[in-house]
């Protein structure tokens, strides 16, 4: 949904910005309707794919118009809806390319599959404290608020659109899942018991960690609002972290780098796969451990920290693979050591028997 809204209104900006064409001048009553018809009314310009993309985002924006009541659609193959779900534009005439123009689009494929960036899965610790006293020290508001951002995902482990939209229920951490669909989450809600932080917090820094999670919580839906939805707010704390790593001198992050370390934190605390996938919202239990960090990157804590629902336990698909291997330098050691007994072996006979002559 994120995806669509960012697309839509990048549709929209490109229509505003297009001047007006003299042999059509329509005034259109809003400038997402007037993108809609321009967009349906004109053939033979892009791909099939983005096509669908393009009236897959109309359909979404249009349809909350409708839902708000602020648009009323006119029935039958006139209405917008309609039309871009059964009579979308023509897309363009496929060109044969020859031999040539092949083997060039094949290079530039190639080419920019090696630049494009991939995503860190690793941080270390010393890093992740870097990365916080950088953007304490800028004192900003926006700043101050992406160290609670840095705290809240590096333990959580949750998708930056859930940390960014999760809500406090009580002793409860709450967000609704971003992949629940197909069968990629496990349930629609992510959920913690963060009991065990607020206990500590009230022994050790006697500090009311409830009242700054509501405060930042509060923060987000502000800057939510600020930039303009969920996903400009994600691009904003991106571009705030490639400016601090460039400047700290560290390799670049994101914020689903914060997500790995967390998991690899997970790993080396102890918890098992079903364990991490029901705090992470994970439907099977092999996806955190053979796509995300590994557990050597992660730091140990308290497994009683997090505390989940153990009937969440139940709803975990077992697909995790079992590896049965004998490495080569398993069988060496097992060989040295029964290579090591024999000889002791040896040796206590001979003393046996030097003894028995004496």
């Amino acid at each position: 949904m994120a995806a669509y809204k960012r697309e839509a209104r990048r549709l929209v900006a490109q229509f505003v910005s297009e001047p007006l064409r003299d042999e059509a001048p329509i005034l259109y009553d809003s400038p997402l309707l007037g993108t809609a018809r321009s967009f349906l009314d004109t053939h033979e310009c892009w791909s099939g794919s983005t096509i669908r993309l393009f009236a897959a985002a109309l359909h979404q924006e249009i349809a909350e118009l409708v839902l708000a009541g602020e648009f009323v659609d006119h029935p039958g193959e006139q209405s917008l809806l309609w039309r871009l779900e059964h009579k979308r534009p023509r897309p363009a005439p496929i060109v044969r390319k020859s031999k040539r123009g092949k083997q060039v689009a094949h290079q530039k494929r190639t080419v920019a599959k090696k630049m494009r960036r991939k995503r860190r899965k690793s941080i270390d610790l010393i890093e992740l404290r870097a990365l916080i006293e950088f953007f304490r020290l800028k004192a900003d508001s926006f700043s101050l608020w992406i160290v609670g951002y840095i705290l809240v995902a590096s333990r959580l482990g949750w998708r930056p659109g859930e940390i960014v939209s999760l809500t406090r229920d009580g002793t409860f951490l709450r967000a609704k899942a971003e992949k629940c669909s197909n069968g990629r989450g496990l349930t629609d809600t992510c959920e913690l018991d963060i009991s065990a932080y607020i206990e500590r917090g009230r022994l050790i820094k006697n500090k009311n960690l409830l009242s700054q999670l509501d405060k930042w919580i509060a923060d987000a839906r502000k800057w939510e609002v600020y930039y303009g939805g969920r996903a400009e707010l994600q691009d904003n704390i991106n571009s705030r972290l490639a400016t601090a790593c460039k400047k700290i001198g560290i390799e670049r992050v994101c914020t689903y780098t914060f997500r790995h370390f967390a998991i690899s934190c997970m790993k080396a605390s102890g918890f098992s796969r079903a364990e991490i996938a029901v705090i992470v919202n994970h439907a099977t239990d092999r996806t955190a451990g053979e796509y995300y960090g590994k557990r050597r990157f992660g730091r140990k804590r308290a497994k009683r920290i997090l505390i989940f629902d153990p009937a969440r336990l139940l709803l975990v698909r077992t697909q995790a693979r079992i590896f049965k291997r004998n490495p080569a330098k398993r069988k060496k050691d097992a060989a040295e050591v029964s290579g090591l007994s024999t000889s002791d072996g040896l040796d206590t006979d001979a003393s046996l028997g030097m003894g028995s002559m004496k």
